[in-house]
């Protein structure tokens, strides 16, 4: 399976002027490739593959030492960003859905560069060594490459400051789980993050609320600046890197809770969510405006904090590469249905506990994971029918103020 493992690079004072040279030099490539393609197909209704301009490409490296002195995997990742940019807008009129033409990009607008393949590069201890670096650029190896992983292509990236690399690696997935029998479901919800089957729950971290009034002074600051301006420019890197230090802190609060998940279970089951419909504005239109608009602006800010979709992709790769599975079910009243007998139990989002006539009484994000389980499982032919279960010789397990049953 391919994993990509980010580094931070340490280049000296030179190299990091080589390095936004080299960038530079990447994105004059990808326009000159984009405009051979748009001039080719005005002029003479002549399409221009990827593999056109990779023959040109050896052509110009010829005559022209700038392009000639980088390794040739270098420039084909420059030309393979605008077949993939085509292959993007010819996706989405085909879909018929807003186009977006691919665009020449500004010098704001491009911050990375690559090898599309491993050659003309490699590692030598911590230090990536390639044309025109002569001694090689230092890396911040904070973890280490697994052994016998094969290196399938790299991009290095330029964030505010800093520069990083990623390295696509090739790695082996576990053949089976070490606990082939353990299974969980899991309920995303906003009020705790995850509430398993077990019926624990994961707090929810709020990385963005907790900034929130840092963002907001931030985003003023910048707003009053004058267009142009040096107090500008500061004032924006000063917003991006509040920006940033919000999406690593919910990117490693994420890692945190799908890892240990991943291991422990080898069947997990979660609910199949369309995160893009959920977070659709109430606006409206002029005709027929929305409802409840500034209360759905809120909840879908708090969605997006949480990163439902994020962590689900998450655990995804990390069970598969330990050998388990992530199965998603329809999530439709999986809080509604009673997880042990199966009747339907109508109640609102301001009820927090589902009570039934059964005789189950427990948090309504708990029965949600039981029923998502149940689903799982049903789907593998490893369930066990509703009311089978007899509800009143379950343990009970205290959490919090409130006691809920516990699988």
């Amino acid at each position: 399976m391919l994993l990509t493992y980010r580094f931070k690079l340490r280049p000296t004072r030179a190299q990091y002027a080589l390095l936004v040279g080299v960038l530079e030099q990447q994105r004059q490539l990808y326009n000159a490739a984009l405009q051979e393609r748009i001039e080719a197909w005005r002029k003479a209704n002549v399409p221009v593959t990827k593999l056109d301009q990779f023959k040109a490409l050896t052509q110009i490296r010829a005559f022209d030492d700038t392009y000639a002195s980088l390794p040739v995997a270098m420039s084909r990742w420059s030309i393979a960003r605008v077949d993939d940019a085509f292959k993007g807008f010819f996706g989405r009129v085909k879909r018929g859905v807003k186009a977006g033409f691919p665009r020449f990009r500004s010098f704001h607008r491009w911050r990375s560069f690559g090898f599309d393949e491993w050659n003309g590069i490699r590692i030598r201890g911590d230090r990536l060594l390639f044309k025109p670096f002569q001694n090689g650029l230092r890396m911040k190896m904070h973890r280490p490459i697994p052994d016998g992983a094969v290196f399938k292509s790299c991009t290095f990236t330029k964030v505010g400051r800093h520069w990083y690399v990623s390295l696509a690696v090739d790695v082996a997935a576990a053949a089976e789980h070490p606990m082939p029998d353990t299974v969980i479901g899991l309920d995303f919800g906003l009020e705790y993050l995850l509430t398993t089957s077990d019926g624990v729950h994961v707090e929810n971290s709020r990385p963005g609320k907790k900034r929130q009034k840092q963002l907001r002074k931030a985003q003023r600051a910048l707003a009053r600046c004058r267009r142009g301006s040096n107090r500008r420019r500061k004032a924006r890197e000063r917003l991006a890197r509040l920006q940033r230090r919000t999406a690593n802190a919910r990117s490693t609060y994420l890692h945190q809770v799908a890892a240990p998940l991943a291991r422990r279970y080898a069947l997990i089951a979660v609910e199949k969510l369309r995160v893009k419909n959920m977070v659709r504005s109430a606006r409206g239109t002029a005709d027929e405006p929305g409802r409840n608009v500034r209360q759905k602006a809120g909840l879908n800010r708090s969605m997006h904090d949480a990163s439902a979709a994020r962590l689900f992709d998450y655990l995804s790769y990390k069970a598969e590469r330990a050998g388990g599975t992530l199965v998603r079910v329809d999530a439709r009243n999986t809080s509604q249905d009673c997880s042990s007998c199966g009747e339907r139990v109508p109640k609102d989002l301001s009820q927090r506990m589902h009570r039934c006539g059964c005789g189950a009484e427990l948090h309504r994000d708990h029965n949600a994971a039981l029923n998502i389980l149940q689903r799982a499982l049903q789907a593998h032919g490893r369930a066990r029918p509703p009311g089978d279960a007899n509800v009143g010789q379950w343990p009970v397990r205290r959490l919090g103020n409130a006691e809920v049953q516990a699988a």
